[in-house]
């Protein structure tokens, strides 16, 4: 349903005659797709009045343009436990896999990939039984570093190549993990990269009437595509939906904070309160609700209009949907009320045997993954490191597309089918967000 909105409801966003530039002969591949889906109206500030228009290393840094003064000094105050390198005198446990938020989420984007950009931080190795649950033994997560850590994490990569329609060679890459110290034997086990930090308090405004009104569990529009809410647990201990994590295991900014800081610091909260107060946690969780979403680039430039265009027509927006939300009217003003797009559904998706863990969270399987938003995700190499999915095994964003399967088998294969020149506008389009 939502990709048939995508189809039929961008149309009538621009008149006809702005429409003729896009029927272009696209070049003399024999049977080449020929591109008749109008561009999406794009929103220059995807993040609303939050937006910043900064595009350099600090992009993924700053607080949302329109806070005012009160929230801008909390903003501050969250930013220091969350820059700060914590030790065992301020609560970092013996064990752990970070001394810091910032040591994963390198200038707030993206950990380094497995194979390193810096000696002190990368992917963690979530652990399971069958079921989901925790290893009775080491846990959620192997803690890799530290006097009291698990054992050393190793990561190789095997090469898969292939091959475009048109002849064009590519080449994948996948992890193979193992771990010297510990037994994670029968375990399923799960290789994740930190995503980058901002606009999560948009995401958080987002409706939860909307997020159930895009899932279609039993694909009963039967276009191939299902999504379906995670079922997680609120901070009041109700049920909420999920909506972050690689697999939208966490309800909300407040409990994917505390995860990070119990799970993968094990910090004792006692003394880290000694340093930042005892709000330490509600002030970091505040700030990354409040970091700021960059603003799109470029939006007139023809490029990146068919790039949008195509986009659409293969079938990616079914799930980053390009359609703008509404978020509700929440406890920060500069996130209430505010038209977004984020170019996610939210939802989680089957996204195929070759990106399957076989780790289920939530009613999560082992081959479902939330869609992950994609604003700012055009400026991942210039905050930091450029690296994509929950493991860090695409290497570009075209590996990352070339990687779907599942649900988003059908788009895989329309973009596989592209002419080069239409494979690379698509890219330009994802650039400029």
């Amino acid at each position: 349903m939502p990709r048939l909105r995508s189809l039929l409801g961008i149309a009538g966003l621009i008149g006809l005659a702005g429409l003729a530039w896009l029927f272009v002969d696209r070049g003399p591949v024999p049977g080449a797709p020929v591109l008749a889906t109008a561009a999406p109206e794009l929103l220059l500030r995807s993040g609303g009045s939050t937006t910043t228009i900064h595009a350099g290393e600090r992009a993924f840094s700053l607080s949302a343009r329109s806070m005012g003064l009160p929230d801008r000094l909390r903003f501050a105050d969250g930013d220091a436990p969350f820059e700060h390198p914590f030790s065992p005198e301020d609560g970092l446990g013996a064990a752990h896999n970070a001394d810091g938020c910032i040591s994963c989420h390198v200038n707030n984007g993206r950990s380094p990939a497995p194979d390193g950009f810096v000696a002190d931080a990368g992917p963690v190795l979530v652990l399971g039984l069958a079921d989901g649950s925790p290893s009775p033994v080491l846990g959620k997560q192997l803690q890799d570093r530290g006097t009291g850590a698990d054992g050393i994490l190793t990561v190789d990569w095997v090469e898969e190549p292939g091959t475009y329609p048109d002849g064009t060679a590519y080449s994948l890459r996948r992890p193979v993990v193992s771990v010297d110290g510990a037994d994670i034997a029968g375990l399923a086990t799960s290789l994740r990269a930190a995503p980058p930090v901002f606009g999560g308090g948009l995401l958080e405004a987002i409706s939860v009437d909307d997020l159930r009104a895009m899932a279609d569990p039993d694909d009963s529009d039967g276009d191939g595509v299902s999504g379906r809410l995670q079922e997680a647990v609120g901070d009041d201990g109700t049920p909420a939906a999920g909506r972050f994590g690689w697999k939208a295991q966490h309800a909300s900014i407040l409990a994917t904070t505390r995860h990070a800081f119990d799970v993968d610091l094990h910090l004792d909260h006692d003394l880290a309160a000694e340093r930042f107060g005892d709000d330490f946690l509600d002030d970091t969780a505040f700030y990354t609700r409040t970091v700021a979403v960059p603003a799109l680039r470029d939006r007139d430039d023809p490029d990146v209009r068919a790039g949008a265009a195509w986009f659409v027509q293969v079938g990616c927006a079914a799930c980053h949907r390009t359609e703008p939300y509404t978020t509700m009217t929440v406890d920060v003003q500069a996130l209430s009320d505010e038209l977004i797009t984020p170019f996610t559904d939210l939802l989680l998706h089957d996204l195929g045997p070759g990106l399957a863990d076989d780790l289920p969270q939530g009613v999560a399987t082992g081959s479902e993954w939330r869609t992950a938003p994609l604003w700012g995700i055009g400026l991942t190499g210039v905050v930091g490191h450029e690296h994509y999915l929950h493991d860090g095994r695409a290497r570009s964003l075209e590996e990352a597309i070339l990687w779907h399967g599942g649900e988003a088998e059908s788009a895989r294969d329309a973009f596989m089918g592209l002419a080069a020149s239409d494979r690379s506008l698509v890219l330009r389009f994802l650039s400029a967000l």
